[in-house]
């Protein structure tokens, strides 16, 4: 009865993560998601208390997926430096793939729900180790020239995060961002400075 109860949830979660994705937060309701899963609004009611706690399911299987799409670039068993550089590229394209997720950190509406701001942390917190993993090891193999894997983290994680609206705002065609991601990597590797 469990596992039955469970499938029911990953099915609810899965077709308002699409709404949701479609329709924004806001909109949709849970005669939406009730209407597309094939049950009565009680029944989604049965499984979970709320809209607001159907979003947070689904921002956190999402923010799971990415964690784990992450993961698979930065141990793909490539130098440090094609990882960093794949690890951006990814990281820059592919947030946007989990549209919900995304929203949560940047909405301001939807950061003011309790949740976004744990999911957010944490999801910060893991970007920064996968980060800095990456750098410890082009560290130790001379690849990279900094003294602290952490600041560096920092440093890269956050300059991301300010790419990430100017990136999907304009319209630059997919070759375009291509060659600014690269401009930005060549900056972020090889520095300002003539040596």
């Amino acid at each position: 009865m469990v596992v039955e109860k469970d499938q029911v949830r990953v099915g609810i979660v899965n077709v308002a993560r699409k709404i949701f994705s479609s329709q924004g937060f806001r909109k949709t309701t849970m005669e939406d998601i009730a209407r597309s899963s094939g049950k009565g609004k009680s029944s989604i009611y049965y499984y979970y208390e709320s809209k607001e706690e159907i979003f947070e399911a689904v921002v956190e299987k999402e923010a799971e997926e990415l964690r784990i799409a992450l993961e698979k670039v930065i141990n793909s068993g490539k130098d440090p430096m094609e990882r960093l550089k794949d690890y951006i590229m990814f990281r820059l394209y592919h947030v946007k793939t989990v549209s919900n997720f995304y929203a949560a950190l940047k909405e301001e509406s939807l950061n003011k729900m309790d949740f976004a701001e744990d999911v957010r942390k944490r999801f910060e917190e893991q970007e920064f180790q996968m980060v800095a993993e990456i750098l410890e090891s082009g560290i130790s193999d001379g690849a990279f020239k900094i003294n602290n894997a952490e600041i560096g983290s920092v440093a890269i994680s956050t300059m991301l995060k300010g790419l990430e609206l100017p990136l999907f705002l304009n319209e630059y065609t997919r070759a375009e961002k291509e060659n600014l991601l690269d401009g930005l990597i060549h900056v972020l590797f090889y520095g300002l400075i003539k040596r």
